[in-house]
């Protein structure tokens, strides 16, 4: 990625120099010159602001979810797992990628040391690999077990979900490995320093970095395709079935209890008789409507859901992998298109994906949004926040009613 990091460091570079140009306004174009100045800072100010922004969210909605999965030992199913290794790698891109790119951005120099140079891109690429593929293990867990719920049970055991997160995390460090051994700490002008990747050919640049598109962008975004649209397919194929059912059970008692006029006629005495329903049985009929219902409903939201997941994933890696890729190919074109201020935003694209997670996997999760009420409820408790001493004994009661009330 030598080439791509080259066009991109002159896309960032751009900025300082027309600031640097600014500090020293000539007494013909002063107005100018303070008036380009005051573009940059304004551009420097609005990327700190959207940057902080995103770490934020991302630092706090992946410690929420970590702390809530963590703390409460009947959620650990093996989806939860995997989300909680997806907010561990989120949290991770968040506090190794964005503060350094945003200072390196600023000053346009690498002043964090050579071993940080080396460490620092391996990290922030094993994390993104991590995120990737467990968002690839969270669609394949969620096929096989809404589309092959019998033969998934025997092997779908958190032992399993613990060993697929240890091939995750190892096969992401291996993935990474070029990213460290190329990686060095390069003198640019006036004795600065920037990291950059030092590839053997361009050849070899060209075919990592195609590679790393495949194996990290499109193969994963395809599994998500495959496995959401089958589970899709399944849940409504299973709508069609108890809408039929529905429509079924409302025609037999609108039958059996003549709510149509001719029907009304012919069985009045009957349904004054003994064949009328009798109130248990009718509030038993009434119930089961009701939770087919909302299981119709859960169902369309799961649906939602999971396209949501996949645009998601598209639209937050998409313009960063391109670019990089274009960038390689086509250096000066993309220079001239997207320019600093465009690179900042795909940049600040692909990272949101780290606060998004969070929203779209857990906060929508109406079993996690009690989970999470429940655990901080007990955290209150453990440190004397709330003082069963000086209440009475039915917000007691109602305390602990509140802190059990979790189903799995």
């Amino acid at each position: 990625m030598e080439e791509a990091n080259e066009t991109i460091s002159h896309l960032s570079s751009f900025e300082s120099t027309t600031a640097g140009n600014a500090t020293e306004p000539s007494s013909t174009s002063s107005s100018a010159a303070w008036a380009l100045r005051s573009s940059v800072d304004l551009d420097i100010a609005v990327r700190i602001t959207l940057y902080a922004l995103i770490f934020v969210l991302s630092v706090v909605g992946n410690v929420l979810v970590i702390v809530t999965l963590v703390q409460n030992k009947r959620m650990r199913t093996v989806t939860n797992v995997f989300l909680l290794n997806l907010s561990v790698s989120d949290l991770l891109l968040s506090l190794l990628c964005m503060p350094f790119t945003l200072v390196g951005g600023i000053l346009q120099r690498w002043i964090f040391g050579s071993f940080t140079c080396v460490l620092l891109p391996y990290l922030q690429a094993v994390s993104v690999a991590v995120s990737a593929f467990t968002l690839v293990a969270i669609s394949l867990e969620r096929y096989f077990a809404i589309c092959h719920p019998l033969t998934s049970r025997r092997w779908q055991t958190l032992s399993h979900a613990y060993k697929t997160i240890t091939v995750i995390w190892i096969a992401a460090g291996t993935v990474a490995v070029p990213i460290a051994v190329t990686t060095k700490l390069t003198p640019i002008m006036h004795g600065r320093f920037k990291c950059r990747e030092q590839w053997p050919t361009r050849s070899a640049e060209r075919v990592y970095t195609l590679m790393i598109d495949v194996v990290m962008f499109l193969l994963p975004c395809l599994l998500m395709m495959a496995a959401y649209s089958l589970i899709s397919h399944t849940l409504w194929q299973g709508i069609k079935i108890e809408e039929q059912d529905m429509k079924a059970e409302q025609e037999s008692r609108n039958a059996a209890c003549g709510l149509g006029r001719k029907a009304e006629e012919s069985v009045s005495l009957r349904c004054n008789g003994s064949m009328k329903p009798r109130p248990a049985h009718r509030q038993l009929m009434r119930k089961s409507t009701a939770n087919t219902e909302k299981n119709l409903k859960a169902k369309k939201r799961v649906i939602r859901m999971l396209f949501v997941v996949v645009l998601e994933f598209f639209l937050c890696w998409g313009p960063l992998y391109t670019t990089y890729t274009w960038a390689l190919f086509d250096p000066k074109r993309v220079f001239n298109l997207i320019g600093p201020l465009g690179y900042n935003l795909v940049l600040l694209v692909a990272y949101a994906s780290s606060c998004t997670n969070p929203i779209t996997y857990c906060f929508m999760n109406k079993k996690y949004r009690q989970a999470f009420i429940s655990a901080c409820s007990c955290r209150m408790r453990t440190f004397g926040v709330v003082d069963n001493r000086s209440i009475d004994s039915s917000t007691s009661i109602s305390l602990m009613r509140h802190s059990t009330k979790v189903t799995v």
